[in-house]
């Protein structure tokens, strides 16, 4: 029997009709996919923002800063005027030559870092010491720093007076300079007053290359200057203003690689200078130059003749082989003479100096022939000694027909005597063509240099409270200076008031303790009368030029 489940499916299958025994169940339709809910579209990306702002770019230095030191270094010593052209004495004023090519290196160093170098080597280069408290100071700055500084300096030069006060500290201290100063090659002293008796030179060491002294020299000092530098001296210039008896020694000095030498007689060393023949030994020497100055308080001196002077000028020459350069300068109100021994005792002579009154006949391989003029000191035109037909009569004996050496003849117009060696200077040759002419044009500096032509012109400020006026400073210095007993200058120093009063004529009232008007001699006094007229003379004529 079925179960009713059965029996109830069966009756049903009856009923539609269906004859097949077999039950095919039938799937379902599937449904209809529900859609989905749209999306909303997808969002688009943030425009892109514009790229950082980059900072500006650098330029790049400007090609003066980038300049080696070398370069730097020869464009600085153009800018300011040789150091032959310049006088660092007092007695030239605070607007003077030297004081503006002062000014102009103490600028340079202070421009930028990359000028600091080379400006402080030109600043170094070449020391002045004008005030005694300067030497302190500047051997502060070397102890403090010598692998800097003191391989810089080159030259020293002393134009200064030092009071019998500070005589053993002027010793002590100059001396531990020259010590820190390793690559010295210069020494000058152009003070007109003689050091004290305290007072010593420093002894200078090789390899110094170059010496001068000025008259206050005396000839034992000049002698312990040559003992230790006479080895590697190259050029040498002294003065000869003592008798014979004062300037004669048994010592010889051998100067083997000396090549010029200056001498400037006064009128008390005309018969001594003839001694240095046999003192000093120079087998090398090959430039010669005389000066015969004056006094200016011995009349008798314009009694002495051209040929009284040459003879022994030429006996010196005749030792001598190797010269081939020689310059006679007769003095002012002294006309030169024949020349023409002088020139037979010179086989060897390139290049001479001739003066208004030489004459000359033939030489065989003189090179060059150099007319000096030059004006005395005052306004009156009728103070110069330029002669036009004079010069025009020893330029026209100079011919090729004489001279088969010859290759030119130049007209040197110096403004002051002493530019001695502005013949050597400016060398004929460097301008062998009109085209190549040149001008240094520097403050207080007029050079000219032609083809056959060469002016110099040099303006000096003096007159006037130069002592007082605020330009006229040195550089900053620490106001310091040691006197022999301990005691210390917080101010100036005693050479700078007493040289002041000396240049007034108010010695008699000085009220500084530390000098004392009695230690003066009456050469120092001499001196300073000789320096002021000096002064009157060039100040009348700078208002004549102007």
């Amino acid at each position: 029997m079925f179960p009713r489940s059965l029996r109830s499916s069966r009756t049903s299958r009856r009923t539609v009709g269906i004859s097949s025994t077999r039950v095919v169940r039938q799937r379902p339709a599937p449904l209809p996919p529900t859609p989905l809910p749209a999306l909303p579209p997808p969002a688009l990306p943030p425009p892109a923002l514009p790229p950082p702002a980059l900072p500006p770019r650098a330029l790049p230095p400007p090609a003066f800063r980038q300049l080696p030191f070398e370069i730097l270094d020869m464009i600085f010593h153009h800018t300011v005027a040789p150091n032959f052209l310049l006088d660092s004495s007092l007695t030239a004023g605070p607007n003077s030559p030297w004081c503006h090519a002062r000014n102009m290196k103490l600028a340079l160093a202070l421009v930028s870092h990359t000028w600091y170098a080379p400006g402080i080597a030109l600043l170094y280069k070449e020391v002045v010491f004008r005030r005694l408290n300067q030497i302190p100071a500047l051997l502060e700055t070397l102890e403090k720093s010598p692998s800097v500084f003191g391989v810089l300096v080159k030259q020293i030069t002393l134009d200064m007076f030092v009071s019998p006060d500070y005589g053993a500290s002027f010793t002590r201290n100059m001396q531990r300079i020259v010590n820190l100063c390793p690559r010295l090659e210069g020494f000058i002293y152009s003070s007109p007053f003689p050091l004290p008796t305290k007072a010593f030179f420093p002894q200078l060491k090789s390899p110094l290359r170059h010496l001068q002294v000025d008259a206050s020299v005396s000839p034992t000092e000049l002698y312990d200057l040559l003992k230790y530098t006479r080895k590697s001296l190259v050029s040498l210039s002294i003065h000869v203003h003592d008798p014979p008896e004062h300037f004669a020694t048994p010592k010889i000095y051998s100067l083997p690689q000396l090549e010029s030498l200056t001498i400037k007689i006064a009128y008390a060393g005309v018969d001594a200078w003839p001694l240095l023949s046999h003192i000093l030994i120079m087998p090398e020497l090959q430039r010669l130059t005389f000066e015969l100055f004056s006094d200016h308080d011995s009349a008798t001196e314009w009694s002495l003749s051209w040929n009284s002077m040459i003879e022994p000028i030429t006996s010196f020459c005749e030792r001598y082989e190797n010269l081939k350069f020689l310059n006679i300068n007769p003095g002012f109100r002294r006309k030169a003479g024949d020349v023409q021994g002088l020139l037979d005792a010179c086989p060897k002579l390139e290049h001479i100096v001739l003066y208004n009154g030489a004459t000359l006949e033939s030489h065989p391989t003189l090179k060059w022939v150099d007319i000096c003029t030059s004006k005395m000191f005052g306004p009156d035109d009728d103070s110069r000694w330029i002669h036009d037909a004079a010069l025009n009569r020893l330029r026209k004996s100079v011919t090729p027909i004489t001279f088969p050496a010859l290759q030119g003849t130049r007209h040197l117009h110096i403004c002051s005597p002493r530019l001695l060696d502005i013949a050597t200077k400016l060398s004929p040759d460097s301008v062998p063509t009109p085209s190549e002419a040149y001008e240094l044009d520097f403050p207080g500096i007029y050079v000219r240099h032609e083809h056959g032509f060469a002016l110099t012109e040099r303006y000096v400020d003096v007159g006037g409270e130069m002592y007082e006026d605020p330009l006229y400073l040195d550089i900053d210095y620490p106001p310091h200076c040691d006197t022999d007993d301990g005691r210390s200058d917080g101010t100036t120093s005693a050479s700078e008031r007493s040289l002041a009063r000396l240049r007034r004529r108010e010695v008699d009232g000085c009220d500084d303790d530390s000098f004392e008007s009695s230690s003066l001699s009456s050469e120092c006094t001499t001196r300073v009368n000789l320096l002021d007229s000096f002064s009157h003379n060039f100040r009348a004529e700078t208002r004549t030029r102007h």
